[in-house]
């Protein structure tokens, strides 16, 4: 450790510097964490799934700091919500950029740009409780970096280029399960292959079965080369009283994945099968003549990798009713792109007939169609997808669906796209949907009618108005769906 830590700190000088290094644990036991009654030592506070998982990834960690090949360079870690994922692995992250001779090179995977954003918040607020550790390491945006060694990770969600060509010492896949492009995990441990001393982590919640992740956890879980770890309970540190009140917030799939650790059969948890299934009933596609109802849409445009679709629904006493759904998938000539002008077509024809009260539509890819349809009087209003307006699409969804006032016709692809949404939590930013890219789409039609509702609840005409008071309310910040019955 000869250059470190700088001569003259005599805070730094009374820690243990060299058993730091020498000893994971030590370290480990020294540092300061945030808990559920405040600041304290990990070593005080460490709960027995922690110390296992600890104990288990310490000899690796070594073995790579030093140069040598690990006997075990496999990790799946699995832990419910709250669960201390994030916390744990930057714990590690921090003692192998501080403590390491040799320059390294990390990379932490991420669905998106928020999920990798949770390990960089746990590292800055470790380096907040434990000064002494921003003379070892310094966090630049998405890179901690060890100056002195050159160590460094780069953090990378999967919504950002970059999976390609790196050659990690260590790679760490977080949240596996709210991951949706495979292609990009996959790359990642491709690239991780390429060195045969190095260490691979993964860390996740429960997920979906089928799914790319569960034959991940499975091939983990069956395996010599790999440690697994799964913690199936809620965190000793929850509140029982909280867990309680998740369990009636929460979809019933969703809790039993987040705080039960069960994977779930499906390929989402926003809404239960029993709801999507309690909706469908045998009326037809509506024609526009029916009385006493106000038509809405919902249009989502993709044009070369996503389909487009749009969707009408018509207001009723309170109640939604399907009335019409199109999508257009991508040809695989003329360039390979959806005739956009075949959408406007077909939404100005559903104007005519239906005679749209409102129409939401996704400003992206949408706006010159949008303009051609106002000149021509349809009812066109863009709908950015921000924070807000994301959390309030979801909010709809699942009002509309656990108040039972939905009705649908049997379209497969929407009910394909229903059963397949995800309810991510955003944190602060609040709630959205998602849904994995298969060949059918993207959700495409999903979103379309999501947006329907929303263009329904916004601007309740009468006839059919609503004054009813949303009985879910998606509060953000909040990590929780509150469901007011």
């Amino acid at each position: 450790m000869i250059g470190w830590p700088p001569v003259g700190v005599r805070s730094i000088m009374a820690l243990p510097i060299n058993e730091f290094a020498a000893n994971p644990k030590v370290f480990r036991d020294h540092l300061v964490i945030p808990s559920a009654r405040g600041p304290a030592k990990l070593g005080d506070v460490v709960a027995d799934f922690q110390a296992r998982d600890f104990a288990a990834m310490d000899p690796a960690f070594l073995a790579l700091a030093a140069g040598n090949k690990p006997e075990i360079g496999r990790y799946w870690l699995e832990r419910t919500k709250g669960g201390s994922k994030d916390g744990d692995l930057a714990v590690m992250l921090l003692w192998l950029l501080c403590f390491s001779p040799r320059s390294l090179t990390c990379q932490v995977g991420a669905a998106d740009q928020s999920q990798a954003d949770e390990l960089r918040k746990a590292c800055k607020l470790i380096l907040r409780l434990n000064p002494w550790l921003s003379h070892a390491v310094t966090i630049q945006a998405w890179t901690i970096l060890n100056a002195r060694t050159d160590s460094r990770c780069e953090i990378i969600p999967a919504d950002v280029a970059g999976s390609h060509g790196a050659r990690p010492d260590l790679l760490i896949v977080n949240e596996l399960s709210h991951i949706l492009r495979e292609e990009f995990v996959r790359n990642l441990l491709d690239n991780a292959s390429k060195v045969p001393s190095g260490v691979v982590v993964i860390a996740s919640n429960a997920g979906f079965v089928p799914s790319f992740a569960y034959d991940l956890r499975e091939t983990a879980r069956t395996s010599e080369r790999w440690y697994f770890s799964a913690y199936q309970q809620p965190a000793p540190w929850l509140d029982p009283a909280e867990v309680e009140e998740a369990k009636k917030r929460n979809p019933p799939l969703r809790f039993q994945r987040l705080f039960e650790g069960k994977w779930v059969r499906g390929s989402g948890d926003a809404l239960s099968g029993d709801d999507i299934e309690d909706a469908i009933t045998e009326y037809e596609p509506m024609t526009g003549d029916e009385a006493d109802f106000v038509f809405y849409a919902g249009v989502d445009i993709g044009v070369s990798r996503d389909h487009s679709a749009v969707a009408v629904v018509g207001l009723s006493r309170g109640r939604i009713r399907l009335a019409t759904i199109r999508s257009w998938e991508p040809p695989r000539f003329r360039g390979g792109k959806i005739d956009l002008a075949e959408v406007e077509t077909t939404l100005l024809g559903l104007h005519h007939r239906f005679g749209l009260a409102k129409c939401l539509y996704d400003p992206h890819q949408c706006e010159l169609m949008a303009q051609n349809l106002i000149k021509q009087f349809v009812p066109m209003e863009g709908l950015p997808f921000t924070a807000n307006n994301l959390t309030a699409m979801a909010t709809t969804l699942l009002q509309r669906f656990h108040s039972k006032t939905v009705d649908l016709y049997e379209d497969p692809g929407l009910i394909s796209d229903l059963h397949g949404f995800r309810l991510i939590d955003k944190g602060l930013s609040g709630y959205k949907l998602d849904s994995a890219r298969t060949s059918a789409g993207h959700g495409d039609k999903g979103i379309a009618f999501v947006l329907a509702l929303l263009a329904a609840d916004r601007y309740p005409h009468a006839p059919g108005a609503r004054e009813d008071e949303m009985p879910i309310v998606l509060v953000p910040g909040s990590r929780v769906l509150q469901i007011f019955r």
